[in-house]
């Protein structure tokens, strides 16, 4: 284990020091306060106090949406779930399944303290008891005071824990063994049918459009499709949120290892503020920035980079007629985090995110990328020497990258799109990708579908900003010239191949044929000038296309 100081020992709440924020005489009493200071704690106790040379880092790809499913479970490292609510808690009619910690009173009533003992040692692996007895001994289990120690034990336990106010309005660990409800099936149908992905009787459509609305609904909440701890913690966090409690929902799996926070503060219409926490390495990092870090003592490791990384992000509502559709969230902010002082540490790009992906990419297609990737949500590829790692690494590379290539420029993204091809009519490798022609018609599909994709978001910036992909604007005429010349020499082609796309495209030219000032300038007024008189033609014009295409998606 590598030596270091003690983790947030300069740290203070509210001018206490967070060593002594759980001793108080009352507690813990402001609800922010006691979120971030369980935060320090369970990063320390979570992450850190693991920390050594064989430690499975967290990778940048599995924290930049879309989300990886995780592959490894790490079962000698700490896991746990637990929520905490801002209002004391009724034991019946609290919707979740757990058992209760009655307060012990102050003083503390022995019998009542022997009660909630018992009821821990119950729930806890048997392995653990001599455990127990050494960190709790006789004393009471539910005062914060104790949390810190008895987080040992949480972090082993099976199931979630639960800390509330008491009747005296005080935070205290309300209860254990907590199993928060998690109504997938009617998350999923009711979510598919809100956004038009299903129809009630029609089995065809649902099994066609499942795995779509499963995956955005775990997304939304920062979470690929995975096991029963974060499906359960995402969901019961939507669910409070509909009720309007005042809460946070935190969450560490085996296989993550990442510090998942699902709170109301903050939250933007009927989804949980979403943050993680993990240890990364700062490898997207330039040499100056690395150099702050390290004289500002950021590191966990200096000599590994490794840091503390808080994620936030920030969660995009399904609408039918975005081009990228699937796009469930995006990283908001990245903050590093001092291992000492807690401070903050922002505007960097720990992810890579802002990175030149041209770069990545050559590195890719010459086989010198150094990195890993999930190709196919099956398989990790950490090199990229052999041929057919390679086109692996490729296919899962711009699949994972897909929302951030479509947005590029037009000279950036056919640099992308020219290396990919010169890649793939390599003579010296032509040997090599007949015997691996799947994997190059996967990447040529891939190609297809970014270029299409890449050439709807110009449409649709276009049709929405009035602007092109400089932020340049427009005048009506010209978005009207450009939406018939694109639809008169492409629309049959796009409506045989891609009927899908080619609806979204029309619902958005039909949403701007239907704007009222286009409509009035154009349908509405004397043509005076010549400008007017163009305007109309190319009014009823891109009218009669928008027609004439509809007509060849209908069939």
């Amino acid at each position: 284990m590598t030596k270091r100081k003690k983790a947030f020992g300069q740290v203070k709440i509210q001018d206490t020091p967070l060593g002594d924020y759980f001793g108080g005489d009352r507690g813990p009493g402001n609800f922010n306060n006691l979120v971030q200071a369980l935060d320090f704690l369970h990063i320390n106790c979570g992450l850190l106090s693991h920390y050594g040379p064989d430690y499975p880092l967290v990778e940048s790809r599995e924290l930049a949406p879309p989300l990886d499913s995780p592959l490894v479970e790490h079962g000698n490292l700490p896991a746990f779930s637990m929520v905490i609510l801002d209002r004391p808690i009724s034991y019946q009619d609290e919707g979740f399944q757990f058992d209760i910690m009655p307060p012990e009173g102050r003083p503390m009533d022995p019998t009542l303290a022997a009660a909630n003992r018992q009821t821990f040692r119950d729930r806890l692996p048997r392995n653990l008891l001599a455990d127990m007895e050494n960190i709790v001994g006789r004393k009471a289990l539910t005062p914060l005071a104790n949390y810190p120690e008895l987080l040992r034990l949480l972090l082993r336990m099976d199931r979630g824990h639960v800390i509330a106010r008491d009747t005296d309005d005080e935070f205290r660990l309300a209860g254990i063994f907590a199993s928060f409800p998690s109504d997938l099936d009617g998350e999923i149908k009711r979510l598919g049918q809100a956004i038009g992905k299903f129809t009630p009787g029609d089995n065809a459509m649902y099994a066609a459009n499942r795995l779509f609305v499963y995956r955005f609904l775990m997304e939304q909440t920062a979470f690929p499709i995975c096991g029963e701890r974060h499906t359960s913690a995402a969901l019961f966090a939507r669910r409070l949120l509909r009720r309007k409690e005042r809460f946070a929902v935190k969450v560490l799996g085996h296989s993550d290892r990442t510090l998942t926070t699902l709170t109301s503060e903050g939250a933007v219409g009927r989804l949980p503020r979403v943050e993680k926490v993990a240890l990364v390495r700062a490898t997207g990092c330039d040499s100056q920035r690395l150099e702050h870090m390290t004289k500002g003592g950021y590191f966990v490791d200096a000599k590994r980079q490794v840091v503390i990384l808080r994620v936030k992000y920030q969660q995009h509502a399904y609408h039918r007629d975005n081009v990228m559709e699937d796009r469930a969230c995006s990283v908001l902010t990245q903050e590093v985090v001092h291992p000492q002082t807690g401070e903050i540490l922002e505007g960097l790009d720990i992810l890579g995110l802002s990175q030149d992906r041209l770069l990545q990419l050559n590195d890719i297609v010459r086989g010198e990328h150094q990195g890993a990737i999930v190709y196919s949500q099956r398989e990790i590829i950490a090199a990229t020497m052999d041929v057919d790692d390679r086109l692996r690494f490729l296919a899962a590379w711009l699949q994972k990258n897909r929302f951030q290539i479509a947005d590029y420029s037009p000279d950036h993204f056919e640099r992308i799109v020219k290396v990919v091809i010169s890649f793939l009519d390599d003579q010296d490798l032509a040997s090599c990708f007949d015997r691996h022609r799947e994997l190059v018609q996967e990447i040529q599909g891939l190609l297809t579908e970014l270029r299409l994709a890449h050439r709807m978001r110009l449409l649709e910036r276009l049709v929405r900003n009035r602007a092109d992909y400089e932020g340049r604007k427009l005048q009506h005429l010209q978005i009207l010239i450009i939406l018939n010349h694109f639809l008169s020499e492409e629309g049959e082609q796009l409506a045989a191949d891609h009927p899908r796309v080619m609806r979204k495209l029309l619902r958005i030219c039909q949403s701007y044929l239907d704007d009222p000032y286009l409509k009035r300038r154009a349908l509405s007024y004397e043509a005076k000038t010549n400008y007017d008189m163009q305007m109309k033609s190319e009014y009823e014009k891109l009218t009669l296309v928008v027609q004439w295409c509809k007509a060849m998606v209908s069939h």
